[in-house]
């Protein structure tokens, strides 16, 4: 359910800039996002990329922070982040799904801890609704394994994202008044728990060039899936970029 524009994980930033000895970047990232709604298309993006791994400051695209703790083997940092799943309802597949409300992205803040340990990197992030959309909190678990050979970087990574009752329904949920107005049946969710499997590359044509690679499949839960909103079980993101390392 959560998605993020920090599209190249962080311990694979940490990688590539040890390699590089710089730590600012400029570029350009665009994907498609799967969506569960019953819309009339996939949501298309691109947008300009930066990225600033300094030691204690950091900037990964839409994501940016500050480190309190940041070692070869321990992270812990403030954040925002750009959470950037929405609904416009003049994108709604029939009559019904157009006279409902929009559901509206959000910057999120909130803290990440991140462990890494000889057999992978394990990292938490809690995370609430700053501009009260659906005034919402959401918690992220997963362990993540990296991989190098020369120049190329692959990235695996499992993980659960939870998201707390208002959050679940100000997304999924469908109110009274939304049902009286567009004939879908009521719907008031609890929390949610999504799963997910997601696997990014990296590779440096040069010390100043890489290019990347993102591919995300998530797995909602009953919770989501039998929203009258939502026509499926699941969703594929895939993000891909450019970046210039100065």
């Amino acid at each position: 359910m959560r998605k993020s524009l920090a599209l190249v994980p962080l311990i694979l930033l940490s990688a590539i800039d040890t390699a590089h000895s710089a730590d600012f970047s400029l570029g350009v990232q665009g994907g498609s996002y799967g969506t569960a709604y019953k819309t009339r298309h996939a949501d298309y993006w691109a947008l300009p990329y930066i990225g600033y791994n300094g030691q204690t400051w950091y900037i990964d695209g839409t994501e940016a922070g500050y480190n309190f703790i940041n070692t070869d083997t321990q992270t812990f940092r403030a954040k925002v982040y750009y959470y950037t799943n929405q609904y416009s309802a003049s994108d709604g597949r029939n009559a019904a799904m157009r006279s409902l409300d929009s559901r509206y992205s959000t910057m999120m803040a909130g803290f990440t801890y991140q462990y890494i340990s000889p057999i992978g990197a394990f990292s938490t992030t809690l995370g609430a609704d700053t501009l009260n959309n659906s005034k919402g909190v959401t918690v992220n678990a997963a362990y993540i394994l990296l991989q190098q050979w020369g120049n190329f970087i692959l990235v695996p990574e499992m993980g659960v994202d939870w998201s707390n009752a208002q959050n679940t329904r100000y997304y999924y949920g469908i109110s009274e008044q939304e049902s009286a107005r567009s004939g879908l049946s009521p719907w008031r969710p609890h929390d949610s728990f999504v799963p997910y499997l997601q696997l990014a590359m990296n590779y440096a044509w040069s010390k100043q060039w890489n290019t990347w690679g993102e591919i995300t499949g998530r797995l909602y839960p009953s919770t989501i899936s039998d929203s009258p909103m939502v026509n499926k079980h699941g969703v594929t993101e895939l993000t891909l970029g450019v970046s210039y390392t100065f």
